[in-house]
């Protein structure tokens, strides 16, 4: 299975995973919960694509803001 992780902001693909043998353990995804797991995770035609946050992106998110007006625990 292929592995696309990509910016769920811009849509910037961050890294390509091909030919490997893969569990959820391996990817870090053990530690998410089913419901977790369905925001991020995608899969068409034998390609799982990972949405996460870019590094540009990330940078330019105020999370201060967030987590302040208490959006996230």
């Amino acid at each position: 299975m292929k592995i696309i992780y990509k910016c769920h902001k811009c849509q910037k693909i961050i890294e390509t995973l091909e030919d490997i043998s893969i569990n959820e353990e391996s990817l870090g995804l053990n530690v998410l919960t089913e419901e977790e797991k369905g925001d991020i995770i995608k899969i068409e035609d034998n390609v799982m694509y990972i949405d996460l946050t870019c590094e540009e992106c990330n940078q330019e998110y105020d999370w201060s803001q967030l987590i302040h007006s208490q959006q996230i625990h």
